[in-house]
């Protein structure tokens, strides 16, 4: 990035540190499928680097964020938190690598590329183990490598080797509470809920089966009786294609009253499709993923009903903050969990509307 694009955005910088810098995290861990959680109230820490010594200069530190899918419009806002907490930190040197596409295999490529130039930080969007010989590969090299977003801890309770810390939102519990809307908003009535992810991986495994878990164990305390959920569904990261796999689950299944998807394109794809398929508004009653800007309008119009945040612009800020804290011979722990709040168009403050376009505002003009 430009200096003189830094200097123009340093007030909202600071602005934007205080807000989000600093969240606190809320809610129970999220586990790996088959895997214990380490033990909340005394959190693993990762090992401080050596002192930075009074000559510590960041401008001197090259960062990176490195993910798939750079344009989405999901991952500009994480690479957005990333750039202003680097910015803000005075790392100078901060960019987006990785690919334009959706091959992995390449932006672990951009990876190894960005250690053997000298790289210091890493952010690594990486939401499986295919990642791990990356991590260790590049930390081998001495690049200090962060994730958030995925959960990334193994069957034994260890972190892949070469991971210095890892934080995400829980989608446990995010899938618990909106299987609690969806609940109270479908009492009483008679059909299908569909889910569909965008790949079948440990984050989205998990809410998808928590929504299921806690769906069912709320008939009783809602008519539930009469409602089917459907086994899930992969619609993928690509608009098009994944409005027509949601079209054709609704054509099948015609009595279909509620969907939710945990991709962050699933507010517009979901909605979409019920137009496609002649549903009228609200009609069936749909919850997705992410506060992207034209997932805030169609939950503002009334197309969709409540948007799941992740906290995506907080973690990759957060994640910076402690790459920043390691350079300086400091301690963070090696997980931190992040709240990821349900948004309706009555909500306030992190539930609302208003919290969410602001930070989808920026992310149109930085990126512009």
């Amino acid at each position: 990035m430009k200096k003189s694009t830094l200097k123009k955005l340093t007030a909202l910088t600071l602005s934007m540190a205080m807000i989000f810098g600093m969240a606190a995290c809320g809610s129970k861990e999220a586990p790996a499928e088959d895997a214990e959680a380490p033990a909340a109230e005394e959190p693993a820490e990762t090992p401080a680097a050596e002192p930075a010594g009074d000559d510590f200069n960041p401008a001197d530190y090259s960062v990176a964020i490195c993910m798939d899918s750079m344009n989405h419009p999901v991952h500009r806002i994480v690479q957005l938190g990333f750039l202003k907490a680097a910015e803000a930190l005075g790392y100078e040197n901060a960019k987006v690598i990785g690919t334009e596409g959706g091959d992995t295999s390449e932006a672990f490529a951009a990876a190894e590329a960005f250690a053997a130039e000298g790289g210091k930080g890493l952010l690594l969007w990486a939401g499986d183990s295919s990642s791990y010989n990356t991590i260790a590969s590049v930390a081998s090299q001495g690049v200090t490598v962060g994730i958030p977003h995925f959960r990334h801890t193994q069957e034994d309770g260890s972190y892949p080797e070469g991971l210095s810390f890892n934080m995400a939102c829980d989608p446990v519990l995010y899938g618990k509470q909106v299987a609690e809307l969806m609940a109270e908003n479908l009492d009483g009535k008679e059909g299908s809920i569909a889910l569909t992810q965008n790949t079948k991986n440990v984050t989205e495994n998990a809410a998808t089966d928590s929504f299921s878990e806690t769906f069912k164990s709320l008939d009783g305390t809602y008519d539930l009786s009469k409602i089917k959920i459907l086994d899930v569904q992969l619609e993928g990261a690509v608009v098009d294609q994944a409005t027509a796999i949601n079209l054709a689950i609704i054509q099948a299944n015609p009595d279909l009253i509620g969907a939710f998807g945990t991709t962050g394109n699933s507010p517009v794809t979901w909605a979409d499709a019920a137009a496609k398929a002649g549903k009228a508004d609200g009609e069936i009653f749909i919850v997705g993923m992410d506060a992207t800007e034209g997932n805030l309008d169609y939950l503002e119009q009334g197309k969709v009903q409540a948007v799941v945040a992740q906290p995506l612009y907080d973690e990759a800020y957060k994640t910076m903050e402690y790459l920043d804290k390691i350079f300086r011979g400091e301690t963070v722990p090696e997980w931190t969990d992040l709240e990821a709040p349900v948004v309706t168009v009555d909500g306030e403050g992190k539930n609302g509307l208003a919290f969410h376009r602001d930070i989808a505002a920026q992310v149109e003009e930085f990126f512009k």
